[in-house]
């Protein structure tokens, strides 16, 4: 996708996206679980490529170790006003401002399947991290039903539809990363349906009916749907050296 292209869909801070990732009690919850399962423990120099409107480190403690970067200013003020300690600048993916080796650990999450060129943005996290230092991708998975729909009905999402495992783990190691583990996580990510902000009904998140309701779905889910067909997967590297 085009920078125009990219600018035109998400170069604006959502305010009441960003609250509805944060504070709705079951998807807040729930992207907060997603996040940290697949970036925990952060290193003591962390890169976030692609911070957008700052959620994924607020989900990590809003940590004073780490450096969000983004693209598009906009979506920095939003995260400014939820971020403290982290250090947020403006800049590309794939030519990051920084010096070769200065942190240990990278995390990209909901970006690869964006670009026209993400072994470009990769191999310039590939030079960032210092030897030794640690690269987790969260994306979404092709196969999983709910990710194919969200493809189809948002033009802008259609690169979805070519984020599969093989694909990353091709890019990952194209780059020069050693992986060391691909996991999914959310079988059928249900909440995210039932309590969207504008295509479902957020309110009865605050019912506790509903929320037994979706949890025993998803639980049923996660016994049906193969592993493979999961919706986010999580790949972990590490760049050679010592």
């Amino acid at each position: 996708m085009s920078r125009d292209a990219l600018k035109a869909a998400f170069g604006k801070g959502d305010e009441e996206n960003l609250r509805w990732q944060l504070e709705h009690p079951v998807v807040g919850a729930r992207e907060r679980e997603l996040v940290q399962s697949a970036f925990l423990p952060i290193g003591a120099r962390m890169l976030d490529i692609g911070a957008g409107d700052g959620a994924t480190l607020v989900h990590l403690g809003d940590p004073d170790s780490a450096v969000g970067l983004e693209l598009f200013v906009d979506k920095l003020h939003l995260a400014r006003k939820r971020l403290s300690r982290a250090s947020l600048l403006a800049g590309s993916a794939d030519a990051l401002p920084f010096k070769a080796a200065t942190f240990d650990h990278v995390i990209v999450r909901d970006v690869i399947h964006h670009l026209d060129t993400p072994g470009a943005m990769l191999a310039e996290a590939f030079r960032v991290l210092e030897p030794g230092g640690r690269l987790d991708v969260l994306e979404p998975c092709a196969f999983n039903p709910l990710i194919v729909l969200h493809a189809l009905s948002q033009k802008v999402e259609r690169g979805e539809l070519k984020s599969t495992a093989p694909r990353l783990r091709g890019l990952i190691e194209g780059a020069g990363f050693h992986l060391d583990h691909a996991l999914r996580h959310q079988p059928l990510p249900l909440h995210r349906l039932v309590f969207h902000r504008r295509f479902g009904f957020p309110w009865l998140g605050n019912l506790a009916l509903a929320r037994r309701a979706v949890a025993a779905a998803e639980s049923l889910a996660g016994r049906a749907m193969p592993r493979f067909a999961w919706a986010y997967i999580h790949l972990r590297a590490t760049k050679p050296g010592t």
